[in-house]
């Protein structure tokens, strides 16, 4: 249950947001919109009407739309616009599919992202009574850095230390998931060999660490994050096409294994209070969305662009109806292989290894 409540709220979320960008764009241009919608029919009641747009809830709690009239006044329909209007309009929906992705991204930089780091030096045992203990190091710590010099290896720290006749000044320590720093007195030499002043030494694993950005460098690097999901998903795309990456490699998923991903992220959000993988995986999702919209193929808001740019390389416009059939055809054949796609999440459910 909890995977289909999940599910439904992370992808309304997602249509809501990017029919709510078509939506904006064509109040500001005055276009006529009959209904934004909440859900799909059959319609429960209509919420409230403000001139001549009726906001309504209907049945079925997945995504939103917006209507548009086929007959108005003729300013006021979108096909009778310049075909920069066109396109403002049809790139308004992706565009703020990636705004959405930028946002949840920064807030979780801002609250906490999880960094891998490499392996580091790990202290095997301390000797009780040594000079190492007295200093402050402790069993199972892991040296970063000494002498603000990052070291991934008991190899590298030593051939360091011995390029400065072991007097190593400062240790960086991960302790506990803190950071602490011990001085080192002189008087001897620090990590010569692999056991030094009670200190012996081992290769360590790497670990992760939660960090926190400030805001402003949150936002830059949601900024980053939100882009890299867009153009990596194109960049795979093309890959794909040039025979760069075999197709049987390449997992989509559809809607049943959006449900899957978004209800085990909820139950590891609720299981450990930490809300970070449900928003990483709508911020991801919805960077997705606005890439997969942006693709020139039929029933898309790419593909409808598509035919915009054509009419203004031809200077003449192709014949609505004709493109509306194309459209069409692009929809029946999307669905197809939604339903197929979502075949293989029933029969094939997504592993997630973390």
């Amino acid at each position: 249950m909890i995977e289909l409540v999940a599910a439904l709220a992370v992808v309304s979320l997602l249509i809501v947001v990017h029919e709510l960008g078509h939506f904006v764009v064509a109040k500001h241009l005055g276009l006529r919109v009959d209904e934004f919608a909440l859900g799909y029919p059959p319609r429960l009641f209509t919420l409230f009407r403000v001139a001549d747009t009726e906001y309504t809830l209907n049945l079925i709690p997945f995504g939103a739309y917006v209507r548009l009239p086929e007959e108005a006044e003729p300013h006021r329909l979108l096909n009778n616009r310049p075909a920069i209007q066109r396109a403002a309009f049809l790139l308004a929906g992706p565009f703020l599919n990636l705004l959405l992705a930028l946002v949840l991204f920064t807030v979780c930089f801002a609250t906490g992202w999880p960094e891998a780091h490499d392996l580091a030096v790990a202290v095997n045992k301390v000797l009780p009574g040594s000079v190492g203990e007295a200093v402050g190091f402790r069993d199972n710590d892991l040296i970063l850095a000494v002498d603000d010099r990052p070291v991934s290896s008991v190899l590298e720290l030593v051939v360091y230390a011995r390029s400065v006749s072991g007097a190593v000044r400062s240790a960086t320590l991960r302790r506990e998931g803190r950071r602490i720093t011990l001085r080192l007195p002189a008087g001897g030499a620090w990590f010569t060999k692999t056991e030094s002043r009670g200190v012996d030494l081992r290769n360590g694993a790497g670990w992760v660490e939660t960090v926190a950005y400030p805001l402003p460098q949150a936002l830059i690097r949601g900024t980053g994050e939100a882009f890299s999901c867009v153009t990596s998903l194109l960049l795979l795309l093309v890959d794909i096409l040039r025979g760069l990456i075999p197709v049987d490699l390449v997992r989509p998923v559809g809607p049943v294994g959006i449900a899957q991903l978004a209800g085990r992220a909820t139950t590891e959000a609720l299981a450990s209070g930490w809300w970070f993988p449900l928003l990483q995986l709508t911020a991801t999702l919805s960077g997705a969305l606005a890439a997969t919209n942006l693709l020139p193929l039929p029933g898309f808001d790419g593909g409808r662009l598509l035919f915009v740019l054509l009419e203004a390389l031809r200077g003449k416009r192709i014949s609505p109806r004709r493109e509306s059939l194309v459209h069409l055809i692009g929809l029946i054949l999307m669905l197809m292989l939604i339903l197929i796609i979502s075949y293989y999440d029933i029969t094939r459910p997504i592993q997630v290894h973390r």
